[in-house]
């Protein structure tokens, strides 16, 4: 028997995903949580073999969960769940310690295999995520060790700027008009797209990358 936590702060897609889980034979689900200080809690308490962990997280980024996790529960395979397509999220989960990364769009036949794979001490990666992996690793060889610096949105710069300037999230949200989980969404992009681990790192390949520059 394979079982399962689920961490996702989306409730209809946490229940489907319960629900069409629940139908396979080898399958029990052990567990959910709709935020980071829950999964961190409830998953060393239950010790599933599988945690299914989505990126974006309302109270943290799924990123700070995978490490936290790895550290704290190592023998506990993670599969990341995400919409985001992106070579800056890939890498980070995986240098993180997460054993696979699917998109939120796979169907359950591929899903099922996904979870079976990392079960069994193994990697999966859907073929999307697969394709986007090696084209950033040709384009890479094709421009050499010089990399071009990550694609940062307007408002993922004015975040930036603000977190440079040491103001919380809070602080943030108020500042710029938007909801502390829009901030928290914004922070977990930088922190993928530049490759960084917390503020510090943030700020050191902000300054390296002359991101603010502009």
């Amino acid at each position: 028997m394979i079982r399962i936590f689920i961490a996702d702060d989306h409730v209809m897609f946490a229940e489907g995903l319960e629900s069409m889980l629940a139908d396979e034979p080898d399958f029990e689900i052990c567990g959910r949580a709709r935020n980071a200080a829950d999964t961190i809690k409830e998953v060393p308490r239950l010790l599933p073999d599988v945690l299914l962990l989505d990126i974006n997280l309302p109270d943290q980024s799924g990123l700070d969960v995978c490490k936290k996790l790895r550290t704290d529960t190592p023998d506990v395979k993670i599969l990341a769940l995400s919409m985001h397509n992106d070579e800056s999220y890939i890498s980070a989960m995986l240098s993180l310690g997460a054993q696979g990364y699917v998109l939120k769009n796979t169907g359950k036949v591929e899903l099922c295999t996904a979870i079976r794979a990392l079960a069994e001490g193994k990697t999966y990666f859907t073929q999307e995520v697969t394709d986007t992996m090696m084209q950033s690793l040709m384009r890479e060889r094709k421009a050499g060790v010089a990399k071009e610096p990550p694609k940062i949105s307007r408002r993922e710069k004015e975040v930036l700027k603000l977190i440079m300037d040491e103001q919380t999230t809070q602080e943030i949200a108020k500042h710029l008009f938007l909801s502390e989980k829009t901030v928290e969404s914004h922070r977990a992009a930088l922190l993928a797209k530049l490759g960084a681990r917390n503020t510090a790192g943030l700020v050191k390949a902000a300054l390296q990358w002359k991101i603010l520059n502009d």
